[in-house]
């Protein structure tokens, strides 16, 4: 479900595994950028449904075997087999526990200055927190690492 680029990335992903994905999106139009709709799009093993919800998930005592897709303009519902259900629903960072004391953009990315270094001296910031971009764990861990020499350098220099 979704249509953004983590919604096309996750069911590109997920044809390794499946005989067929479902992507779901309850608009038309997808935020997703061109190449990665196109991916999902173009995939034989990709089934895009727009202008569809989940009004209701199916299951037995084995688990999940469907959903009732609903159409938000007209109300009429279709069911749909399914084994597995995957929300990729946008990122949002948690950075709320910071309770303002370091600076966020509107979404709640930390502002990064200098590097790593957030708007607080002495305090780095790496990964899902400030990365608006990519948002794979490959590129967080290279930010963490980054982070830790900064923080190295910082500690240094700052403190004796």
């Amino acid at each position: 479900m979704g249509g953004g680029d983590s919604a096309c990335e996750e069911a590109t992903f997920l044809t390794r595994f499946a005989s067929k994905v479902t992507l779901v999106h309850r608009r038309d139009v997808f935020r997703a950028s061109t190449i990665m709709y196109e991916r999902a799009a173009n995939h034989p093993k990709i089934e895009i449904k727009t202008f569809r919800q989940v009004k209701e998930w199916l299951s037995d005592e084995k688990g999940l075997t469907g959903a009732v897709l609903e159409d938000p303009r007209d109300g009429s519902t279709e069911e749909i087999a399914a084994t597995g259900a995957f929300i990729a629903i946008g990122h949002k960072p948690i950075t709320n526990f910071l309770g303002g004391q370091v600076e966020t953009d509107e979404n709640g990315y930390i502002i990064h200055k200098n590097h790593t270094m957030t708007s607080v001296d002495g305090v780095f910031a790496a990964g899902d927190v400030v990365d608006t971009r990519y948002k794979q764990a490959i590129t967080a861990a290279g930010m963490g690492c980054q982070a830790a020499m900064d923080a190295e350098k910082w500690l240094e220099e700052n403190v004796h």
